[in-house]
């Protein structure tokens, strides 16, 4: 790709610097273009799994995940391919990720949470922070999937609506998905995986 096809290469770059900056990412922040929502997940929990087995010095370690019953079946996805187990947790009444029942769903193997900005079947922005928090306090990794509102909420923001904090300036975020073939305007397939 780098040599045969310049232009294209140029184009990703400039994409995944534009959206860098949007999304708050620190300075040693990298990023890809992947062909969906979908794909951005699997790398995410892949480049998760690698990271932990590293660090457990366990090349065969089957860790887990711990997402909201909101949470896009793509992790699920990812786990299956991975070899990694899933643990859903209820929603809060509000609809949005419970913090408090996902902390207590994290054991010795957890590799990963999950928050979404926002869920696909509620259209609600997840703690995010406070997921981060827990996410630095348990030394777990933390993704957001703002496949939804990766390219929408951060516009958003700025004209002056009310939408927490979700990107990967939240201290605690592992990685973030966005799709630009959603409110990226982009035709499909066009996603985005963030590594801050």
């Amino acid at each position: 790709c780098c040599r045969s096809f310049t232009s294209v290469k140029r184009m990703e770059e400039e994409v995944v610097q534009g959206a860098l900056d949007l999304l708050h990412a620190p300075a040693d922040a990298a990023g890809f273009m992947t062909t969906g929502g979908t794909e951005s997940i699997i790398q995410a929990v892949q480049t998760c799994r690698d990271w932990s087995r590293a660090r457990r010095r366990d090349p065969a370690h089957r860790g887990n995940i711990v997402v909201s019953e909101s949470a896009h079946p793509a992790f699920n996805k990812a786990a299956n391919l991975m070899d990694l187990k899933v643990r859903r947790i209820p929603t809060a009444v509000d609809l949005r990720a419970d913090v408090a029942a996902m902390e207590a769903a994290i054991d010795g193997d957890t590799i990963m949470l999950v928050g979404s900005a926002p869920s696909f079947p509620h259209g609600v922005i997840d703690p995010i922070a406070a997921l981060g928090a827990v996410a630095q306090r348990r030394d777990v990794w933390l993704h957001v999937d703002a496949c939804v509102g990766g390219y929408l909420a951060p516009f958003a923001k700025e004209l002056g609506y009310d939408v927490p904090d979700f990107d990967l300036g939240v201290p605690g975020v592992s990685s973030l998905s966005a799709d630009l073939h959603k409110f990226g305007f982009c035709p499909k397939p066009a996603s985005t995986v963030f590594y801050g």
